[in-house]
């Protein structure tokens, strides 16, 4: 499913702002950039794309839209509410046509994942990586929690992200799919003589658009409505960035790496 077009992007978060009349003082905008130059110093600018830069200009604001999908904020509460306890393993799985999401952001949504997830940051990174078409690692959280992270950016043009996310524990498995399922399902399938739609609304308030527009235009409105935010996300996004190159430099290496002030 295609993410909505930036403006269409803007005018829901515009409607967001103003229909619980959050008072955002700086001049904004949503843009889907891949790079930091020449971002406009007159306002903040909310990442859609997933920057390379791992210091970015102080009024650009990166965002982690997958953490608003409802999936994984089941999976997060499964784990506090010790639904499944204790965690001990994660396995994750990203793969993409290498367009809308390259390997490096891949792993970068990954690990942030699996951080939010299992409760912890990441401690140590051992990783395989063939060139920018796949990347297998090997990480531990500082709870010593393990995590699998396979990434690849192998399927033809346009396709659609497949993905899937299990946590293991000694009491319960979850998973963000269905058990048995390779590929997301919708709510609503509608069938003609000579076409086929899918139809599934996660938010109410956010009907028109899909589910990965609404993880967008949620991640930034909690940014323009809680600003202190902001420089956490800024911060967030730097570490996440090191982890990054830590995996290639893993790969480099074919060694287990720590993490800088982590226990090994």
């Amino acid at each position: 499913m295609e993410t909505a077009a930036i403006p269409d992007l803007n005018e829901a978060l515009t409607g967001l702002l103003r229909k619980y009349e959050v008072d955002v003082t700086d001049p904004w905008r949503l843009e889907d950039r891949r790079s930091a130059d020449e971002v406009p110093s007159d306002r903040l600018t909310l990442l859609v794309g997933c920057c390379i830069e791992v210091d970015l200009p102080e009024r650009m604001i990166p965002l982690r839209p997958w953490r608003n999908e409802r999936r994984f904020q089941e999976l997060k509460n499964l784990v506090e509410k010790q639904t499944i306890t204790p965690l001990l393993m994660c396995r994750f799985a990203c793969i993409t046509d290498g367009e809308t999401l390259p390997l490096s952001a891949a792993l970068y949504r990954e690990f942030d994942l699996v951080e939010w997830l299992g409760g912890a940051p990441i401690a140590t990174v051992y990783a395989a990586i063939d060139g920018e078409h796949a990347a297998n690692a090997i990480v531990r959280l500082a709870n010593d929690v393990v995590c699998s992270v396979e990434a690849g950016t192998t399927l033809p043009a346009g396709t659609p992200m497949h993905d899937r996310h299990e946590l293991i524990a000694r009491r319960g498995v979850a998973s963000d799919r269905v058990v048995d399922t390779q590929v997301p399902q919708s709510s609503v399938y509608v069938w003609s003589d000579s076409s086929a739609d899918e139809f599934t609304d996660t938010d109410a308030e956010l009907p028109e658009l899909d589910s990965d527009s609404v993880a967008l235009v949620r991640a930034a409105y909690d940014a323009l409505s809680r600003p202190g935010s902001r420089e956490e996300l800024r911060r967030e996004h730097k570490r996440l960035r090191q982890l990054v190159t830590l995996a290639y430099e893993s790969d480099r290496q074919r060694q287990r790496l720590c993490v800088e002030g982590s226990p090994s």
